[in-house]
């Protein structure tokens, strides 16, 4: 396993998440779409610790991915 840098690296995780998760939800795997938006939301959540975008509190409407 190597150790990634963050930003660079999310955004390419992220990328892929993406288009991965457009393909099973184009396929109807329902449940590794679950699975691959909860990694999604890891990585959003990863991406803004690293800018400090939530400075140490959550977000106030529940949403990772909105700012």
């Amino acid at each position: 396993m190597r150790i990634l840098r963050p930003g660079a690296d999310n955004a390419e995780a992220l990328a892929w998440l993406e288009r991965a998760l457009g393909q099973t939800r184009n396929g109807g795997q329902k449940r590794l779409e679950n699975l691959l938006e909860i990694v999604r939301a890891d990585i959003v959540l990863e991406m803004r610790l690293a800018i400090g975008a939530l400075d140490g509190k959550p977000p106030s409407d529940g949403e990772i991915g909105s700012g």
